[in-house]
């Protein structure tokens, strides 16, 4: 299918667009791989290796080229794409056996290795996720002289089985000649980036933890694929966050079997402790009654296990951890042993369905069916060696495992009428990869494991091309491009679970301006907020925004809503619905996280409460879009003035802020807008739309 980019690039763009060059920058090195091989630098990488066309489309020609080593036992087959609308390359390198006996080892893989003449450098990352009001917070390194307070090392080791966990997988690179590189990883695994500056020369150097392994006859393992773009010097920053989400959608997010984007939901959740049927459909009728607009009804963990009567109150239930393996109903609660009633019920209602399910874990106590009939598909292998009796790994790089799992979604997803799936994932498995590889085979269980989710979730793809997979991983811990590319995120971070104070409502503004580029369709709990805290609703406000009853005092089951509480949920949520679409349009951040703050030197991802924060959403097809700027509590600047993006400076405009407030505005005004709020912890949502006498 032809994508057609809103966000024209490298040309003059109509209505303020953002224009980019192109050319991809010479430090996108040819061959961007390095290792060593039986002892040695792998040399034999020749940037003239024959390359074979395998797509040539509207938006990227893509390729593919080998290289043997000189013993004739590996090949390091390249799939390459160059991005005709957007100054990117893609790599993705597989190590294959070529002969009938084991290649020598395979020493340090680095999937991307850059080098670029600098007398200094800025590195721009963000720390990954663990729960806490630090998620996805900026980080920025100098590189030059140590006696300005600058380093000449600094490393990025995302050390758990999952991406997000430790640092984003995206790094931005800037120059002084004001260019830059942005690099991102795809790897659902671990990984490390190392960057140095010696001697003039700034480097990069990136791929799994570690890597020292012989493949075998018939062997092919997957490296971390990576994306490289280059930054002109008249683009900033902050600007190429714009073409990086346009990047994304065009891209990477999930299309249905028409080519069309699947678009993000707006759930209420059963929140998995709401187990019976009766309790169920309790919160589908409110939501029909109170005329919500939710779109998804959302059954989380607790559902299964062997028979037991666990808490029906509380939001997972007590035991929901002490049953991952075994994905047959609670037969005490759901006697049917399936939730199509439910399904039919949401259905009806006009939601989608959706169900949690870990696949990739396993207790071992009480032991289900899977650990007691398929021992061997389970990591680690040796019951001495089992350290946490909830957390045993279901090896995907099995292929016996591998075709249960996805049998067993597959099976669910048919008997309960899915039409999202929500996959969780809550363990490090990093150290039991490492335990399970040889001494020649360091590495290979990881590559194996993460090629085999790959194909998992390809397969559930094409057997469903309806399905989102909704991928949590204990909140927003695989966020790397490949995880993106078939799912969205509607939990970026457990710390938005649950109500934890102020703190809690400036991590999810920072969650959203922060990580909207890497991942447009994301989502969130709205329990940041208090009742009736508009404020701290709309912090948490995505393209996805959840609504777990259970989470506002006990509500709906436990508790009953008063008639206000449950007007201003149908209020905000309106908006919410309101907001969704204009996600599928182009992002201008309107406030630099990064920058220093009050006049401060400060450069380092701080500021809280002392920063504002406002970001702009615009459909340039139909020329709407929303403004949503955020005074937070101990700003000292009432007014904050913004550069709108994607406005036609000769037309008029429709604004409407949120509370009703319409009037009439020329774009030159409000290409320029400034906002002006004179209480801290306020905010101002402005949507505007192009009116149809303008051209």
């Amino acid at each position: 299918m032809t994508r057609r980019s809103l966000l024209p690039v490298g040309r003059v763009a109509a209505a303020g667009a953002v224009c980019f060059s192109l050319a991809l920058a010479s430090c996108a090195a040819e061959v961007p791989y390095a290792f060593d091989y039986a002892g040695s630098a792998a040399g034999w990488l020749d940037a003239d290796a024959p390359t074979r066309t395998l797509e040539d489309n509207d938006s990227f020609t893509k390729t593919v080229r080998e290289w043997k080593s000189p013993d004739g036992k590996l090949v390091l087959r390249s799939t390459e794409k160059a991005y005709k609308r957007f100054p990117a390359r893609e790599y993705l390198p597989e190590l294959v056996c070529a002969g009938g006996e084991p290649t020598e080892i395979v020493d340090g893989f680095r999937s991307v290795r850059i080098t670029r003449r600098a007398a200094d450098a800025t590195l721009r990352a963000l720390r990954g996720t663990v729960g806490n009001a630090k998620d996805f917070e900026p980080v920025t390194v100098k590189f030059g002289d140590a006696s300005e307070g600058a380093t000449n090392a600094f490393s990025l080791v995302a050390w758990e089985g999952r991406s997000s966990a430790q640092w984003m997988p995206w790094m931005g690179f800037d120059f002084p000649d004001g260019t830059g590189l942005e690099v991102a990883l795809g790897w659902s695994g671990a990984w490390r980036a190392d960057c140095r500056l010696a001697e003039g020369d700034f480097s990069l150097s990136a791929g799994m933890v570690k890597t020292h392994f012989r493949l075998l006859p018939g062997e092919t393992l997957r490296q971390p694929s990576v994306i490289v773009f280059t930054r002109a010097a008249d683009v900033t920053p902050v600007a190429m966050q714009t073409l990086i989400h346009r990047f994304m959608l065009d891209e990477k997010c999930p299309r249905d079997a028409k080519g069309a984007l699947i678009k993000p939901i707006l759930p209420i959740t059963a929140g998995g402790g709401n187990k019976t049927p009766a309790m169920m459909r309790k919160i589908i009728d409110w939501s029909v009654a109170n005329r919500m607009p939710f779109d998804c009804f959302w059954v989380d963990a607790g559902w299964n296990g062997p028979a037991h009567l666990p808490d029906l109150l509380s939001n997972c239930g007590d035991r929901w951890q002490d049953f991952v393996g075994d994905w047959r109903f609670n037969p005490t609660v759901h006697p049917d042993g399936n939730l199509a009633k439910i399904a039919d019920a949401a259905h009806e209602a006009g939601m989608r369905m959706l169900l949690w399910v870990e696949p990739e874990r396993c207790v071992s106590d009480p032991a289900p069916p899977l650990f007691k009939e398929h021992r061997d598909w389970l990591l680690p292998t040796r019951d001495d060696q089992i350290r946490d009796k909830r957390r045993l790994n279901v090896n995907l790089g099995n292929p016996a495992a591998r075709e249960w799992v996805i049998e067993t979604v597959s099976s669910l997803i048919r008997e309960n009428k899915l039409d999202i799936y929500r996959q969780d994932f809550n363990m490090n498995t990093l150290p039991i990869w490492q335990k399970n590889d040889a001494p020649d085979r360091q590495g290979v269980t990881e590559a194996k494991y993460v090629a085999g989710l790959y194909e998992f979730w390809d397969t559930l793809r094409a057997r469903f091309p309806h399905l989102i997979i909704e991928n949590c991983a204990s909140g927003g811990r695989r966020l790397d491009f490949e995880a993106v590319s078939r799912s969205h995120s509607y939990c970026r971070t457990d710390f938005a679970i649950g109500h934890r104070g102020p703190a809690q409502v400036v991590d999810v503004q920072n969650v959203t301006i922060n990580t909207l580029a890497y991942q447009p369709f994301q989502g969130s709990e709205t329990t940041p907020a208090s009742f009736f805290d508009d404020y701290g609703f709309l912090s948490s406000v995505c393209a996805g925004s959840v609504f777990t009853p259970s989470d506002w005092n006990g509500g709906i089951v436990k508790n009953d809503f008063t008639p206000e509480q449950a007007a201003w949920f149908r209020k905000v949520f309106a908006v919410a619905d309101k907001m969704r679409p204009f996600f599928e349009g182009d992002f201008y951040p309107l406030t630099d996280m990064r920058a220093p703050v009050d006049g401060s030197t400060e450069v380092v991802g701080k500021g809280g409460e002392r920063r504002w924060c406002a970001y702009q959403m615009h459909r340039a097809d139909i020329a709407t879009g929303f403004v949503l700027a955020f005074r937070r509590a101990a700003v000292r600047e009432s007014r904050l003035a913004c550069e709108l993006g994607g406005i036609d400076e000769s037309a008029e405009y429709e604004v409407e802020a949120y509370g009703g407030d319409v009037r009439r505005m020329s774009g030159a005004e409000l290409k320029r807008l400034v906002v002006e709020l004179p209480e801290p912890r306020s905010f101002r949502l402005l949507f505007y739309r192009r009116l149809r006498n303008n051209r």
